[in-house]
């Protein structure tokens, strides 16, 4: 069951005593080289993140394992990743680290590696359409994979009467045990970043429309 922070009462302890608790982060991450506007406002995201984190931890008490999409090694060997995926989040993360939370291997390496490569093929573009076509479909399976995977981690490592944070692409699809309560963080600044970057989208079409077409000869 997954709840948006902003849709129910502060919860108070006891209720959820003895039962496994997620916090759901939606896991934005821009590309480097934006606007400083962009910037600004995923600092603001993050920065309300840890507020809306530590409002939770007073309640249903402090985040004791940690999982972070695309990690598959955990503690000190996963720090120089989570930095070079989640530059402006992993302060926040390893603060959180180094309190009393253990930074969890969420995924297995080799299917991250394969779901990279086929998203490496994908970007370079292919005149085949049966290549195209196998693309996607190595893409879109290996993201299946990676989604199982990280449930079936969470369901074994999470234990009774603890509390986790999830920091995962908004259109995840994984599939949580039935027993875990699931929290969704969704400040203020989520839904500004979000209207910031689908202005930036609008943009950018009417420029790439207004390109010259050119044909072969």
């Amino acid at each position: 069951m997954t709840q948006p922070i902003s849709q129910f009462e502060k919860p108070s302890a006891t209720q959820y005593d003895g039962t496994r608790k997620i916090f759901l982060v939606p896991n934005y991450v821009l590309p480097p080289g934006i606007p400083e506007e962009g910037v600004a406002h995923l600092e603001r995201y993050w920065s309300e993140v840890r507020d809306a984190i530590a409002n939770l931890e007073r309640s249903l008490g402090k985040v004791s394992r940690i999982y972070h999409e695309m990690i598959y090694v955990k503690d000190d060997d996963a720090v120089a990743m989570l930095e070079s995926l989640n530059p402006h989040g992993s302060v926040f993360i390893q603060a959180m680290r180094s309190g009393s939370a253990t930074l969890e291997a969420a995924e297995d390496r080799e299917v991250v590696e394969e779901h990279i490569d086929w998203q490496r093929i994908l970007s370079i573009g292919l005149m085949s359409q049966k290549i195209s076509t196998m693309a996607i479909e190595g893409f879109n399976n290996t993201l299946q994979q990676r989604f199982d995977r990280i449930g079936e981690r969470i369901g074994e490592t999470l234990q009774d009467g603890e509390t986790a944070a999830l920091f995962i692409r908004e259109d995840h699809r994984v599939q949580f045990p039935s027993d875990i309560q699931v929290f969704y963080v969704a400040p203020p600044g989520l839904d500004a970043l979000k209207r910031w970057m689908d202005a930036q989208i609008q943009a950018e079409q009417p420029v790439k429309q207004s390109e010259p077409q050119t044909t072969e000869s």
